[in-house]
């Protein structure tokens, strides 16, 4: 199921059930996804590629594909260095 599909998914039961704070989480781990995805496609670089790489397990990378998973500092430094470009961008000073 593709993310944006999920994404409606999630945000049409957030809406109606949801607390604000696990709102933003959610929307946060999906535009992660996202980037993830965007990142991924840009670079022709497949998740079978990316589990290569970094050595994880394929139902790991889907997780984070999926926008289901809530993304650690480290998790997301991992990514960043194995796709060799930021997925967020740090606040400029």
């Amino acid at each position: 199921m593709p993310v944006l599909m999920k994404n409606n998914l999630i945000s049409d039961w957030l809406e109606e059930h949801g607390d604000p704070a696990i709102d933003k989480l959610v929307k946060h781990n999906l535009a992660i996804a996202n980037r993830i995805a965007d990142i991924l496609s840009r670079k022709n670089i497949t998740p079978t590629n990316l589990v290569k790489t970094m050595g994880k397990q394929r139902s790991e990378i889907s997780k984070w594909l999926s926008g289901t998973h809530s993304f650690s500092t480290k998790t997301i430094t991992d990514i960043e260095c194995a796709l060799g470009e930021d997925i967020i961008m740090p606040n400029s000073p």
